[in-house]
């Protein structure tokens, strides 16, 4: 695993709530110095949907834009599109599952070279792509049959997404010359994974994340789950940076300190979603939010994690995407993201300025 300091940086989960593509890349670029973020605009188009986003090219994919529905058309067309995936699977064809402009505006804006100076040189770049568990848990087929229990979607899930970031993370890093990519995989259907709702094994879970993180090429790879999971699971995968609620799961979390040991001792980091990603980013302070992640840390602390080891691996985000919110719940939750790692960094690396 690459060891990863980040030192209480900022970045994001990546949606936020603007229609207007610049406007949104704006704020990321102003809020977020050290690793900004493309942003991913739903209110924009269904297109945008975390689903649909990612669901070009792969086979039996069917989206009606009128009635916002994404499906896989399990039938006699299902053999022909996964002959010609799979061939492109197998010769790595990375460019064949590129995400276009229509399907990620946000993504397009960062890869167009007009913000080419303003991203070249950023310590990180971020993206993120939607991970197999829960796209495969949401997006059904046309029996309304969840497309992860049908073992040749899986894999055609699995490995569709596992190109289209290595593509993502590919383009980004010629954006931004200089600069290091990270990627999330974004995984919000974790939280129902092990109830008696979703039939869906451990290995299962490791092995399909494993393989999107591994095939992605990102320089620092994560894996965000904005609800309360089996954290076990995520750490297993061998991902870099564990993303997590510590606005309103901090207590669950810290529950699996010796997961969270072996994930330091490994290379690994943490990152804080402490900033809440709703109306009530507009009645907490920094300092408020500043204290709570000081009461995760201290915490860990006693149960025989080293503090250096934390605060050098730490890093700080909202508790989820900002994209279902007003736009001025997102630009206050993203203005609160700064302040709190400007106060962190402050208090524990002032000398390294």
């Amino acid at each position: 695993m690459t060891t990863f300091e980040p030192r209480f940086a900022a970045t994001a989960i990546g949606s936020l709530p603007h229609k207007d593509v610049g406007e949104a890349c704006r704020l990321m670029l102003d809020s977020l110095q050290e690793i900004p973020v493309w942003p991913q605009l739903s209110r924009r188009s269904f297109l945008e949907n975390m689903y649909v986003q990612y669901s070009e090219g792969l086979p039996g994919i069917r989206v009606d834009e009128e009635t916002e529905r994404v499906w896989f058309e399990v039938g006699a067309e299902l053999s022909s599109e996964l002959e010609g995936f799979y061939q492109a699977v197998i010769e790595d064809e990375a460019e064949r599952f590129a995400i276009s402009g229509r399907y990620a505006a946000g993504l397009a804006e960062f890869l167009s070279g007009g913000l080419a100076p303003e991203l070249e040189g950023r310590p990180f770049v971020k993206g993120q792509v939607t991970g197999p568990i829960s796209f495969g848990l949401t997006v059904t087929d046309q029996n309304k049959k969840a497309s992860l229990y049908n073992e040749i979607l899986e894999e055609a899930i699995v490995k569709g997404l596992a190109l289209k970031a290595k593509w993502q993370c590919s383009q980004l890093r010629k954006a931004a010359p200089g600069s290091k990519v990270m990627l999330f995989v974004d995984e919000p259907y974790l939280v129902s994974v092990g109830s008696a709702l979703v039939s869906v094994g451990r290995e299962q879970v490791v092995m399909d994340i494993g393989e999107v993180l591994k095939r992605c090429g990102a320089d620092v790879t994560g894996v965000h789950c904005c609800g309360n999971t089996d954290w076990s699971l995520i750490f297993d995968t061998g991902v870099n940076l564990v993303s997590f609620d510590a606005f309103d799961y901090l207590e669950e979390f810290v529950a699996y300190d010796q997961d969270i040991a072996k994930h330091l001792e490994n290379g690994g980091a943490i990152a804080w979603g402490i900033v809440p990603n709703n109306e009530r980013a507009l009645e907490v302070g920094a300092e408020e939010l500043a204290v709570m992640l000081e009461a995760g840390l201290e915490t860990l602390e006693g149960r025989g994690i080293d503090r250096d080891l934390l605060v050098r691996r730490s890093l700080v985000t909202p508790a989820c995407g900002l994209g279902p919110m007003t736009e001025e719940i997102a630009e206050k939750a993203l203005s609160l993201t700064g302040q709190v790692s400007t106060m962190m960094r402050g208090k524990y690396f002032s000398d390294e300025r």
